[in-house]
């Protein structure tokens, strides 16, 4: 007897932080959107910002139904806090204070996780990937996270995979930690924010999306694909330590031919080392509720490892505590 998922009797609900605003979507356990809210980032503290986060969560799992929703699930921009140039983004929140900040105005079980490992599972549940794979966020970090048979592997509190000094063969780029030629100081967004406004191509106070303008120029572009390059140098070297069935690049990386670039040279340095062909491939995020649907995967992996649980405390669950 064919079987299916029930529709809107069973949802997941997902929120992020980002720098410029804050994000939630309820949607079912197939990973359609039920409600999605985004609001623009009012708060100037991280109090303030988990704050936003707890009445905006509140106000999806109300319109969605609070008996409905099976569980939370909430991803913190980054797994490393920043500091020095770039300053700290007001997403860096704290991992504890948002989790218990959240906890204490929200009666549903709550996931909250790294952003990389929202994509693993977002990818590994709804986004047809296999039982193998890792997952490699490219952005102010350098994070990989990797389901194997079903379950995400190097578990643990705040875990998030960061590669920030693993070493980049050939790069001469500077690390504050004393090595030289750290992912950190080499590939990230932050590495090239920081050579763009030496360089004088962007000015000094500029954000990382500003790497991307829609007015692009060359200088910009040759940095982007120098980048493209050097992740391909030390991606494989990740791969070959983990030998995942498939690989998945995730993060604004540039225009489609420095998406291309990347892709092949970690396709070609694999295969230097390895002595075969790596399944890999660049996977975007172009939907508005994008980041909101990879938190509420947290949700549903963590449903279906405890079903029986959750259904209870749906079964009892009364109205949602107000956010003052």
């Amino acid at each position: 007897m064919p079987l299916d998922v029930p529709a809107a009797q069973r949802l997941v609900v997902g929120a992020h932080l980002h720098p410029g605003s804050t994000s939630c979507g309820a949607f079912t356990l197939r990973g359609e959107q039920v409600a999605f809210r985004t609001t623009a980032a009012g708060g100037r503290t991280q109090r303030e910002r988990i704050e936003e986060a707890a009445r905006l969560v509140d106000d999806v799992v109300t319109e969605a139904g609070v008996a409905a929703v099976l569980g939370i699930g909430m991803t913190t921009p980054w797994a490393e806090v920043h500091h020095g140039q770039p300053p700290p983004l007001l997403s860096d929140v704290d991992h504890d204070e948002l989790r218990n900040g959240l906890r204490e105005r929200l009666p549903h079980p709550l996931r909250l996780e790294p952003n990389v490992r929202a994509l693993a599972v977002e990818h590994h549940w709804w986004g047809a990937g296999g039982d193998d794979v890792l997952t490699v966020l490219v952005g102010r970090s350098v994070g990989v996270a990797q389901m194997r048979g079903g379950e995400l592997v190097w578990d643990g509190p705040g875990a998030g995979g960061l590669v920030s000094h693993v070493i980049v063969p050939g790069s001469g780029f500077p690390c504050a930690c004393g090595q030289v030629g750290c992912v950190k100081a080499t590939c990230t967004d932050d590495a090239l924010l920081q050579r763009a406004v030496a360089a004088g191509l962007l000015p000094p106070g500029a954000l990382q999306r500003d790497l991307y303008p829609a007015s692009d120029t060359e200088q910009l572009q040759g940095l982007r694909r120098d980048r493209a390059e050097e992740l391909g140098r030390v991606i494989p070297l990740i791969m070959s330590l983990v030998a995942p069935g498939e690989t998945t690049i995730r993060g604004r990386l540039g225009t489609p031919d420095e998406i291309s670039t990347c892709v092949e040279a970690i396709r070609l340095r694999f295969r230097a080392l390895v002595g075969r062909e790596a399944n890999v491939r660049h996977h975007g995020g172009e939907r508005p509720d994008f980041w909101a649907r990879a938190s509420a995967a947290l949700a549903l992996d963590r449903y279906l490892a405890s079903p029986l649980e959750h259904e209870g405390g749906r079964a009892s669950r009364g109205s949602p505590v107000p956010v003052p």
